[in-house]
């Protein structure tokens, strides 16, 4: 554990490009990780050569292969060498430029022109956007069409036209994606910029304020008035004695009108949303000066909020303030972040789907009958393009999440079924692993159940599957059971190697990977946990955590056996 947190800072500083310009760091620092991706598949296929040849496979195509594949290597430490000390745009334009290259020369001109081969050229289109800038992707989208052409020209056939149309369609997708991601960054900098200012200023100039309120009250009303964020003050016994005219204004209701309310009557306004009230009200009873912020949607407002005790100068607390910020812009910039991420899962899933499928028919031989190192080769292509489908179905899920566009749909559905399903799609893994998959049903849980069967699949998947990947050896066990009169409840116990107690307060964040050699074997980018906990509370229920470091966990799903479907927040 100690260790994996002393590699992470090195990491980053593999990765990190000390620039100035953000955009900049950005697009190298993403090169970078794309760098490191290849150059790790590059030495493991290297070392796989070698191994073959040093056990006696020394033929000439082995010997040329390995030759080549150092070559690429010492290729990509050059490009991330240029990318680190010299341009990434040079950086990023060679390393597009070979991948484009490497495209025209990995398959027949048949099937580059009108073939299997044709949607590799989608590849460095859709990077330069990303890698370069926005308007690159019409580059090489032509540079695509170019090559189509030659190619064409050189073999005698003739180019595909509608593919060509295509190549530039989905330049405009990156163009018109790109643009949108950096002008909202180059917003939500300056707005980021201003808001630390004015949040500097405010605090100050509230914490002066209150200090000199025991003297000069007069003084601190009119400071407090002339604040465009909303101030609510409270004394010792949780009550509104200070409520400024922004306060009226943010919310709809008259400053006087606050003035006299306590806590849990002013959290049952009518304009706040009740799924925000709970959260509202455990910040402005407990007080932190470094409590986060807790949003809270007011009408159709986002207001930031954050409290903390008034203190004297004496050190004696009498009281508490709270500050309501308007937050809807940048709640807006964040929502166009959701929409984004959700946008280039849905596309990047179309041509991921495709690959996929050819790599299955290549593995298949529907083309012609495979060598071994072809079926490896060809294996290994549809494994990690499955992989990579589940990382992108994970993000869109996420994506859809956190824009509150994930529907729950609800349906009587037998009990037996869920378990039934949950066999059929993990069964052969445990098998595959030699672990025991068990299943069980308690005899009190009903026989049909109101649910998202759908969802229900989806979370039982997710748990199941991360329980027989970090389980060696052993067994998994799913059971069913009524937790109350009103509660079922689902649990998944593994015998694994378990969680550290440190680690079990993060695993249902987003993007939290437990740091294990376990974790780094199986891959991941930390979702599974986060969608399931968020899928839980959208059905009205929870997610907990029990486990004993070398024994195993076991996650607790409880939803309610008579739904009331909870609204997701709008973040």
């Amino acid at each position: 554990m100690n260790m994996c947190h002393r590699f992470r800072p090195f990491l980053n500083k593999l990765l990190d490009v000390p620039v100035t310009d953000p955009d900049d760091s950005r697009r190298r620092k993403l090169l970078n990780v794309i760098l490191a991706g290849l150059f790790v598949i590059l030495v493991a296929a290297f070392l796989a050569t070698i191994g073959q040849i040093a056990s006696g496979d020394a033929t000439q195509e082995n010997i040329s292969l390995s030759w080549k594949l150092l070559a690429v290597i010492a290729g990509t430490y050059v490009t991330y060498y240029i990318n680190r000390n010299i341009s990434g745009f040079i950086a990023s334009t060679v390393f597009l430029f070979f991948l484009l290259v490497v495209i025209s020369i990995s398959d027949t001109p048949k099937e580059l022109i009108d073939g299997r081969s044709l949607l590799y050229f989608t590849i460095p289109v859709a990077m330069a956007s990303m890698l370069i800038r926005p308007y690159f992707s019409f580059v090489f989208a032509l540079l695509s069409t170019i090559n189509l052409f030659i190619l064409g020209y050189i073999s005698g056939l003739a180019p595909n036209i509608l593919a060509m149309f295509g190549y530039f369609l989905l330049a405009l997708v990156s163009w018109l994606s790109s643009r949108s991601l950096e002008q909202a960054l180059q917003e939500l900098r300056v707005l980021n910029r201003d808001l630390d200012h004015r949040v500097e200023v405010r605090t100050r100039e509230l914490s002066e304020a209150l200090t000199r309120e025991l003297i000069e009250a007069g003084k601190t009303q009119a400071i407090l008035q002339g604040i465009a964020d909303g101030v609510l003050v409270f004394d010792q016994t949780n009550k509104i004695i200070v409520a400024n005219p922004s306060m009226g204004s943010l919310t709809g209701i008259r400053p006087n009108k606050l003035i006299g309310l306590d806590i849990p009557t002013f959290c049952q306004e009518e304009g706040i949303v009740p799924a925000d009230r709970p959260r509202l009200q455990a910040l402005l009873e407990k007080p932190s000066p470094n409590a986060q912020a807790v949003r809270v949607r007011w009408n159709k407002k986002t207001l930031s909020v954050n409290a903390a005790p008034v203190v004297s100068g004496l050190g004696e607390t009498f009281g508490s303030v709270a500050v309501f910020r308007d937050f809807t812009r940048e709640a807006e910039i964040e929502q166009m972040k959701n929409n984004f991420v959700a946008m280039v899962s849905h596309e990047l899933r179309t041509p991921l789907n495709a690959v996929l499928a050819y790599a299955e028919m290549l593995r298949d031989a529907i083309f012609g009958p495979l060598n071994t190192k072809q079926f490896d080769a060809a294996n290994r292509i549809y494994v990690n393009s499955q992989r990579l489908l589940n990382i992108i179905s994970d993000l869109l899920d996420q994506a859809q999440i956190e824009a509150g566009r994930l529907k729950i749909q609800l349906a009587e559905t037998p009990t037996i079924e869920l378990l039934e399903n949950l066999r059929s799609t993990m069964e052969k893994p445990a098998q595959d692993k030699g672990l025991q998959l068990i299943t069980e049903i308690a005899p009190n849980v009903p026989q049909t159940i109101t649910c998202d069967s759908h969802r229900i699949q989806q979370i039982l998947v997710n748990l199941v599957n991360n329980a027989i990947k970090f389980t060696p050896q052993g067994h998994v066990a799913v059971h069913i059971f009524l937790a109350d009169a009103h509660t079922w409840a689902l649990a998944v116990s593994d015998t694994g190697p378990g969680i550290p107690p440190d680690d079990q307060a993060y695993v249902f964040e987003p993007f939290w990977q437990v740091e294990s050699i376990t974790t780094r074997e199986h891959g991941g980018i930390g979702l599974g946990l986060s969608i399931v906990k968020r899928l839980a509370m959208l059905m009205g229920g929870d997610i907990k955590l029990e486990s004993t470091v070398g024994k195993g966990s076991t996650f607790t799903v409880t939803l309610p056996l008579q739904p009331v479907l909870q609204k997701e927040e709008s973040k």
